[in-house]
């Protein structure tokens, strides 16, 4: 079984969450770590999220990422 390991960072769990729905709709899984974290909290604190890939897929992940990147520089240059 491979390993998950993290492609993507923020501390913005919507950031994380638009990330997750672009690897979802190339068919590559990805989990959430520290989703949770303030929903158990009694103060909301200021949290890492991190999105995390099998090993195997990271690559294909990181394409797939960085692909929407470019699209969105072209649209705002500067």
């Amino acid at each position: 079984m491979s390993e998950l390991v993290p492609i993507f960072q923020s501390s913005y769990l919507y950031e994380i969450e638009l990330a997750k729905t672009k690897l979802a709709s190339r068919e590559i899984p990805s989990y959430v770590k520290n989703e949770y974290v303030n929903n158990v909290a009694v103060f909301p604190i200021s949290q890492n999220y991190f999105l995390l890939v099998s090993e195997r897929d990271f690559e294909a992940a990181e394409e797939v990422l960085q692909e929407n990147n470019e699209i969105e520089e072209e649209e705002n240059p500067g």
